[in-house]
């Protein structure tokens, strides 16, 4: 095996090559050859071992093949852009939803998440690349109902608007960190438009969820302009018996819409 050379800064080669690929979030194996050759003397093959060992790249066991995610130069070795890398993976037009579209709309309490949900057939098992987890959801709605594009970086990336976000995530809060996560992004929503989540909300078919989402529209309605005429028309779609809000909280029964209401959690703006 070739020794790496110096260059006329003291660094080895080697060095250099982990640099430029520290620039990449994925890479494929055609391109890993060609950075190996041309900054440094040995193999691919010893490199790409090497590279692995030492937590540089990490190999995509699913999806595309021969597709390297480079990981971040920290303790907990963290992809750089898992986004950057389900797009190469899944496609750039595959929706992103619930916790993951309130990550990217600004809403989320966390600065970092470890699951991300893609809209996809049903019955598939979740897909570790490396730190982070990808999980296909089957749309309750159509796939292109309430989808948009937006900037990320310096990419689009293609996700639910924030409307139908905030419905996913109230209907399903484990797949977006939680009902704190979910309380926390509500209390910071702006420029939310009411009419087109109660149009929305009409179309889950599920009444718990329309008594739910009528219980956040009246908490919110002033905020968020919602008129009362069409809050009212979600009645006929509420359940016939009771229901809870959320097993987490204990409340009183709210009797327009035939839910046991949570008390005070709410109650923080921002």
């Amino acid at each position: 095996m070739k020794k790496p050379k110096r260059n006329n800064k003291g660094r080895t080669d080697w060095d250099a090559l982990v640099e430029e690929l520290r620039q990449r979030t994925i890479i494929s194996h055609a391109e890993l050859v060609h950075f190996v050759r041309q900054y440094t003397r040995v193999t691919p093959a010893y490199a790409l071992v090497r590279l692995q060992r030492d937590g540089v790249l990490h190999k995509i066991e699913e999806g595309r093949r021969g597709v390297y995610l480079v990981m971040e130069k920290d303790a907990d070795a963290f992809a750089k852009d898992p986004v950057e890398a389900i797009q190469v993976i899944y496609g750039p037009d595959a929706p992103l939803v619930y916790g993951t579209a309130l990550f990217l709309h600004g809403l989320s309490r966390y600065g970092r998440l470890s699951v991300y949900y893609v809209i996809g057939p049903a019955g598939q098992r979740p897909k570790t690349f490396g730190d982070f987890v990808v999980k296909l959801l089957k749309s309750p709605l159509s796939d292109n109902m309430g989808i948009v594009t937006q900037k990320y970086g310096i990419r689009t990336v293609c996700l639910t608007n924030l409307e139908r976000t905030l419905i996913d995530c109230i209907h399903r809060p484990k797949y977006a960190q939680g009902w704190e996560n979910v309380a926390h992004a509500l209390r910071r929503a702006k420029h939310v438009n009411g009419s087109r989540i109660i149009e929305y909300v009409k179309l889950y078919r599920n009444p718990s969820l329309v008594a739910r989402v009528g219980f956040v529209l009246e908490h919110f309605g002033k905020r968020w302009r919602v008129v009362d005429e069409e809050l009212d028309s979600l009645r006929e779609f509420l359940p016939r018996t009771r229901v809870g809000f959320d097993r987490s909280y204990r409340g009183k029964l709210h009797k327009r819409w035939n839910l046991i209401a949570p008390e005070g959690v709410f109650e923080e703006e921002f």
